[in-house]
């Protein structure tokens, strides 16, 4: 008689999410699923920075992750 193991970790995919960020920093509590969505979030951002602190345009970017939490 044969036993296979299986490795559960390999078999099962983590999620991959999108999360804007400013200063490396979240700027809300959502976690995007597909990066265009976090792309257009992120410039509308820039729009409106661009008026308020035009400095901070560059600080924003979309971060690519699997553990969104670990983003504060």
């Amino acid at each position: 008689m044969r036993h296979i193991i299986y490795d559960m970790t390999s078999t099962k995919q983590s999620q991959t999410f999108y999360v804007v960020t400013r200063n490396k920093r979240r700027i809300e509590d959502i976690n995007y699923t597909n990066i265009s969505d976090a792309e257009i979030r992120a410039e509308k951002l820039r729009s409106a920075l661009k008026e308020y602190d035009p400095n901070d345009v560059k600080r924003v970017s979309v971060t690519k992750t699997q553990k969104p939490n670990k983003i504060r």
